[in-house]
């Protein structure tokens, strides 16, 4: 990836040895430099496609909020800042020709196809040396490098080259600042691993800067740094914002612009006319997040469905073979169910042209697929077999699928409802793309201009798909070498959602390195198909906030991402410099795993919820067109995300591979965050309205992803105190006979107006339903209120079984009633054994008893707490009595768990209230609260 601003990781899983040198771990794990790209690469492995069943996973689960009438929308952009995007592929292009460039601190737009320049040296340069080092692994070492560029100029071509390097145990990278307004930002970045690391960058004449290399290393080290000045002759001319929709509403067709725009810092003159994408990594998380299908479009009037249901053995041969004909520049597919198989597509020549195997490892996902690109015209042939040939195994067959593809040239794939069906297509498939190349250097362009990219390009999400190699050590994720949290939340100030990879460091102590870090961002953990966390997963403490005090805790959610045999299938992108006509890959898909593949996952469902906000949720909730949203839109956004995820705990208990998540009563585990993202329980939770006094039928389920793991709805109220509550009436499904009691089906009632601190949930009320039937009172001065029943487990069964839990969500009008309350602290971070001192107030129209709810980790300190009259501990909860009456005021006294591995964010209240005596306990709105508990462990 030379010439890239920051360097692919493809991590094995292993955590890192801090006897290595940073450059040796890099080399040892598969990853090249500090920064990175979240994904492992590997071979096409278990899929579905095709009628449902043997489609790709995401596009069925993606169906759910497909036939809720949400596929994006192609005037609204998810973006990415990645590798690059390959469009010439089918499921990201056809592009606009539309790039994006900053000069006199715009944004501007331009199409490179029209312009007429070319770079001329000037004659002109900058040349630097010194020494430096060692660094660490995490903090490491800068050294700067001050210069003003000449007049005349408008481009540096610059080459940083140090020794000794003959065994690759130094590591620099290379930096490029502006000093702008009186500060420094970065202009761009080189982290290739390689030397020398090279940067081209746009310069202004009489502008200072510095050059600024940055080492991770354990020896001394010389190094030099050369600058060679570009004048470029010709005329850029410049677009307003009406390019970049253009040929987009209305119903698709195969030439409707995907790609509406690109921005590449280095290209700003056209240096590289078209997006490409030398990696392939970025066009991968672009066509989950938001591929369109077209390549992958099936031709369901030519293939077949067969049911062998056989043993591959000596009797077979150990080989099931079918044919399927198929036209020039069209493709072909495969796709079983069983044991222990391999498959493989032969051409018309005899040559083979895809494999896939299926291991004993991805037993939890026993499908198999196999697809290629037909370059010419003839009979392809699926090939279904035992592994490695070996005839005698005991390779079972159950169902096959194969048939050709058709000529994405005459489709628009799931682009619409009535379209053809993808085996690979993502999750917002009718969405735009606007592609950021490059890594952390656009992410810092991207954030000085937030509100005009989100104004241009009606920008909703963003997904960074990258960060630093096992993460980062506790503390340093805010230093001056990293400043990119400070970059989301300006991005979120722009209006623009962040999700970001958690990282693939499998280092459950010093968990989520940056992007993912940052407050405003959406931390995404990598699942396998069945919700059990991948082993590689980063999890555990994020980092100490050093600008604002506190701590980062991540991660938020987790999404489907792949393990290391059980790959995500996307796009594969060709190679950038060849030109479409020489390169059948240019339609061909690959399989990685990674938190690469599970932050584009989530960032596609952003996109289809917020359309959902947009067009269909109720005002008091409803997004704003993307030019007026703001920071607290776009956390409301996040929170419908985080407030819908579903615990997977007990659910995916066998599938969990080195990280075992608890259960938290919907608080943020360290390995899970607040759970499994839904999109179909994310968008009814904002349009489907809940009546003050009626009853929704209901089904969740384990037969994912056909299935659903939450039913969710919104309640508009006036001042009063409402119940709700679930009703479960039965089981259903093939496996049900295997549960052995009720499930357990927890309700919750999260404020929809008002999120939590950075977009978390806020919590109302909430009640466990051990038996299936929860319910919660709780009382209010009016608002919109989100009301989610969430799948814990059903006993005996688990993700992957056909078992369905039937129950009415039901929601009433307590009469005659009416109470509020107010909680304050001493702050929301605290380290391990400082005392918090909480005080509670409540007003309710009759005397009422008064309790709070405390996590079961803080010790509640009785001897200095006057106001406390008992506490009763309920397992994963403390009630804190406080006593009674109709105008009560209480101050108690908590202490923080005090072990590292008890670091969390811990969930208070909401405080309850009786006016019954006991019998009924109605919880007030706006007195929840998350306090952070960072550990005490300083060499972490």
């Amino acid at each position: 990836m030379t010439g890239e601003d920051d360097t692919r990781f493809d991590g094995s899983g292993d955590s890192a040895n801090s006897d290595l040198s940073r450059r040796t771990f890099l080399q040892a794990s598969g990853a090249t430099a500090a920064v990175g790209l979240l994904g492992v690469s590997g071979t096409a492995a278990a899929a579905d496609g095709f009628d449902g069943t043997y489609r790709n996973w995401r596009a069925r689960e993606a169906q759910h909020a497909w036939d809720r009438g949400y596929r994006g929308r192609s005037d609204r952009t998810l973006a990415l800042t990645d590798s690059g995007q390959e469009v010439r592929h089918p499921d990201l292009g056809p592009w606009n020709g539309v790039q994006a460039f900053i000069e006199d601190g715009q944004v501007k737009l331009t199409k490179p196809e029209e312009n007429d320049v070319s770079r001329v040296k000037t004659g002109d340069s900058e040349s630097f040396s010194g020494t430096m080092g060692p660094g660490t692994f995490a903090t490491g070492e800068e050294k700067y490098h001050e210069f003003t560029a000449p007049s005349g100029v408008d481009e540096l071509d610059a080459e940083l080259s140090w020794s000794p390097n003959a065994d690759a145990s130094n590591d620099l990278e290379f930096r490029i600042d502006e000093y702008v307004d009186g500060q420094w930002e970065t202009s761009a970045r080189a982290a290739t691993a390689s030397m020398p690391e090279k940067i081209t960058v746009p310069v202004d004449a009489g502008t200072k800067y510095r050059f600024v290399v940055e080492a991770y290393v354990n020896t001394t080290t010389t190094y030099e740094i050369s600058g060679t000045y570009y004048e470029i002759e010709g005329t850029v001319q410049t677009y307003d914002s009406s390019v970049v929709f253009e040929g987009t509403g209305g119903a698709p067709a195969p030439d409707t612009p995907k790609a509406v725009g690109w921005y590449d810092a280095s290209s700003r003159y056209g240096l590289r006319k078209k997006p490409r994408d030398p990696d392939g990594h970025g066009s991968h998380c672009s066509s989950i997040m938001a591929g369109s299908g077209r390549g992958s479009a099936i031709d369901e009037s030519a293939a077949e469905e067969h049911a062998p249901q056989t043993v591959l053995s000596a009797v077979t041969d150990g080989v099931l073979a079918y044919e399927v004909e198929a036209e020039a520049g069209t493709g072909v597919f495969g796709s079983a169910y069983g044991k222990l198989l391999q498959m493989r597509i032969e051409g018309p020549d005899g040559q083979t042209l895809d494999t896939s195997t299926a291991t004993n490892d991805a037993s939890e996902w026993d499908n198999n697929v196999v697809e290629a690109p037909a370059e010419q015209t003839g009979t392809y042939t699926v090939y279904v077999e035992t592994q490695e040939g070996q005839k005698a195994t005991a390779a079972y067959a159950e169902t096959v699928a194969v048939g050709p593809f058709l000529d994405p040239q005459s489709t628009v794939g799931d682009r619409s409802a009535d379209g053809d069906a993808g085996l690979h297509t993502g999750l917002a498939p009718d969405q735009s793309i606007m592609c950021l190349q490059g890594l952390s250097a656009p992410t810092e362009d991207l954030s000085r201009h937030a509100s005009q990219f989100a104004d241009i390009f009606n920008m909703r999400t963003v997904n960074m798909s990258w960060g630093y190699v096992g993460g980062l050590p506790l503390g340093a994720a805010a230093g001056t070498l990293d400043r990119i949290p400070g970059s989301i939340k300006e991005i979120a100030e722009g209006g623009i959602l962040t999700c970001a990879a958690a990282g693939n460091a499998a280092t459950p102590a010093n968990g989520n390195g940056s992007p993912a870090v940052a407050d405003e961002a959406i931390s995404v953990v990598a699942t396998g198909p069945l919700d059990g966390i991948s082993g590689y997963s980063s999890g555990g403490i994020g980092a100490i906030d050093e600008d604002e005090g506190g701590a980062y805790m991540k991660p938020d959610v987790t999404a489907p991402g792949g393990t290391l045999t059980d790959l995500a299938n996307a796009v594969l992108a060709g190679a950038a410099d060849t030109p479409e006509s020489n390169q059948p890959a240019i339609r061909d898909y690959t399989g990685l795993a990674g938190t690469s593949m599970a932050s584009p996952y989530t960032t596609g469902v952003s996109g289809l919820l917020a359309q959902a906000m947009e067009e269909d949720a109720p005002s008091s909730i409803s997004l704003p067109a993307p030019t007026d949203t703001e920071f607290d839109d776009v956390m409301r956004l996040k929170q419908v995300l985080l407030a819908t995820a579903t615990e997977t705990a007990l659910t995916a208990a066998p599938y969990h591979r080195a990280k075992a998540p608890t259960y938290d009563f919907g608080g943020r585990d360290p390995f899970e965050g607040f759970g499994r993202v839904n999109p179909g329980p994310a968008i009814d939770a904002v349009t489907r309205e809940l009546s003050a006094s009626g009853s929704i039928s209901a089904e969740v389920g384990l037969n994912v992803p056909d299935d659903e793991r939450a039913a969710a709805g919104y309640l508009e109220v006036g001042p009063g105190t409402y119940e709700a509550s679930v009703s479960f009436s039965h089981l259903s499904g093939g496996d049900k006979g295997s549960a052995t009691g009720s499930p357990h089906i927890d309700l919750f009632v999260y404020d929809a107006e008002t999120p939590a601190t950075n977009g978390e949930p806020n919590v109302v009320a909430r009640a466990q339903g051990l038996q299936g039937s929860p319910s919660v009172t709780f009382t209010t001065e009016g608002g919109t209120y989100y009301v989610v029943a969430k799948l814990v487990q059903i006993p005996g069964v688990l993700n992957g079984d056909d078992v369905q839990a039937h129950f009415d969500l039901s929601t009433s009008t307590v009469q005659g009633f009416t109470a509020s309350g107010t909680r304050s602290d001493d702050g929301d971070a605290f380290t391990g054994g400082q005392t918090n001192q909480i005080d509670i107030s409540v007003s309710a129209s009759e005397s009422v008893k008064v309790r709070d709810v405390v996590p079961p980790e803080w010790d509640v300190l009785e001897d200095y707490s006057d106001d406390v009259t008992r506490v009763e501990s309920n397992g994963d909860r403390q009630f804190v009595y406080l006593g009674e009456g109709s105008d009560l005021s209480a101050t108690y006294f908590v202490e923080a768990p005090a072990e590292e591995t008890q670091s969390n964010a811990y969930s208070f209240g909401p405080v309850q209230v009786s006016p019954d005596g006991g019998e009924t306990w109605v919880q007030l709105s706006g007195t929840s609260d998350t306090n952070v508990v960072a550990g005490t462990d300083s060499d972490l």
